[in-house]
């Protein structure tokens, strides 16, 4: 269950079937059709409930809404921060700020690979859970991957989106699961697809 009133009852005014096949909700107001579906809005919230990460870095940020499932459990740990990424700035800090979540989260407006880069020099923990959702071709993908590596913690958590919608992240997928065969992993069916790996 989210933390906050104000944004259970923000995404509960807006929400319509996804654009995929219709059987899981999108959060319209909140990402016109880009935001991730509600469902795995609220996974990402349990999961971060759940493994209780002290830092959380995100490409893709958007509109903000799987950012703001993020810093809503985070609040509700009573620990951790999110640093989000997006190259292109689509109002979400004034979205964080609204919802009161805004000193959970830090956002860079950079290209991705770039802003992992200067993460590696500032981030003062490692990141014990990274959640994948900007660029969806495989080079992009794997280029995150790559430049996240020496962030990660032990037994870090690594999130994706999209990759049951794109070829181009599914095979990603494959080439991450055949160059790290020991990482736990699982493949969540939804409108678009969330994959889960474990280091």
């Amino acid at each position: 269950m989210m933390e906050s009133p104000a944004l259970i009852e923000a995404v509960s005014k807006c929400i319509e079937p996804d654009y995929v096949n219709g059987r899981y909700s999108q959060v319209k107001d909140f990402g016109d059709g880009s935001a991730i579906e509600l469902e795995i809005g609220e996974l990402l919230y349990s999961l971060i409930r759940a493994t209780k990460p002290e830092v959380v870095v995100e490409t893709g940020t958007n509109k903000g809404f799987s950012g703001l499932m993020i810093a809503d459990a985070l609040r509700a740990n009573g620990r951790g921060h999110l640093h989000t990424i997006d190259h292109l700035d689509f109002g979400p800090v004034e979205r964080f700020k609204t919802f009161g979540l805004d000193s959970r989260v830090s956002f860079m407006c950079l290209k991705s690979v770039e802003a992992l880069g200067k993460l590696s020099k500032t981030l003062t923990g490692k990141v014990d859970f990274l959640w994948l959702d900007a660029d969806h071709d495989t080079k992009a993908v794997l280029a995150e991957i790559e430049a996240a590596l020496p962030l990660l913690a032990p037994k870090a958590y690594i999130a994706f989106h999209d990759t049951t919608l794109f070829k181009t992240e599914d095979d990603a997928i494959c080439q991450i699961r055949k160059r790290f065969p020991s990482w736990e992993y699982i493949r969540i069916i939804s409108a678009r697809g969330f994959d889960l790996m474990r280091t």
